[in-house]
């Protein structure tokens, strides 16, 4: 059963998002922009037979600490409860995995959304490659649809190239998550394709930078993230940005 917006808005829920998006209300959000997990590859073992350093321990990118493994979630699954909850002119943002591209943009197409663009995340210092068998990952695409033939594009911004440059999340705005993105990524998709006041749904919000950099342009958020120990995180990081206001603890989250 569809819970009112109001219960959505500014908090971040932790549950799965097949079961919370049909609860959200069909046509509530401007914009969802999401980084859904697609499969992280377990860390690179190197092993050294018979050599003088015997078996080495598991190489990870050397970014976080105890890298853990997340099972990906099928778009056909996903992509269709969040289009339901996008407005009349709502737009969808998504990484997503090279390979992937061309069945996403079709399966988009069928559903009545416009591919606008398929854009790409330049990173200025992509991890090295641990077995040295293959390039680095030095890009990772990103797909923004519209629904049907909707403009909801923020032309006053200027204009923007379909490629974002960045270095990948380090320093201080790393929080643990192996797969987190950098805010100086989220800023312009944010900024052009959604307005101040819009509401913007992260269904896989990992620790909420999609939804930080929304929150700092004065976009209302939504946050769902399955795991506890991530939507905790991200709680708290949208918590330092609400001081007014307080985040509902997990037990108050929508079920």
């Amino acid at each position: 059963m569809e819970r009112p917006i109001d219960e959505w808005v500014n908090k971040i829920h932790c549950g799965d998002a097949l079961d919370l998006l049909p609860l959200l209300p069909e046509g509530s959000v401007d914009l969802v922009l999401t980084d859904p997990p697609y499969g992280i590859e377990e860390p690179a073992v190197v092993r050294r037979d018979g050599g003088k350093f015997g078996v080495a321990k598991p190489i990870g990118l050397g970014l976080v600490e105890n890298l853990q493994v997340a099972k990906g979630v099928s778009f056909r699954d996903w992509i269709p409860l969040a289009v339901r909850c996008l407005k009349r002119t709502g737009v969808l943002i998504t990484m997503c995995r090279k390979e992937d591209i061309s069945r996403i943009c079709d399966f988009l197409e069928e559903l009545g959304m416009t591919v606008r663009h398929v854009g790409a995340w330049v990173k200025r210092n992509p991890p090295p490659q641990a077995r040295k068998v293959q390039w680095m990952s030095g890009w990772e695409p990103f797909i923004i649809a519209t629904m049907g033939s909707g403009h909801h594009y923020n032309y006053r911004e200027g204009q923007h190239p379909d490629v974002i440059m960045t270095p990948i999340c380090q320093g201080r705005e790393r929080l643990g998550h192996p797969a987190q993105k950098p805010e100086a990524l989220a800023e312009p998709l944010v900024r052009w394709w959604s307005f101040p006041g819009d509401v913007v749904l992260d269904p896989f919000c990992g620790t909420g930078t999609f939804l930080a950099v929304a929150h700092r342009l004065g976009r209302r958020w939504i946050g769902i993230e399955k795991d506890e120990r991530y939507a905790e995180m991200a709680r708290r990081r949208l918590e330092a940005l609400l001081p007014q206001s307080r985040l509902p603890d997990f037990g108050e989250n929508l079920k």
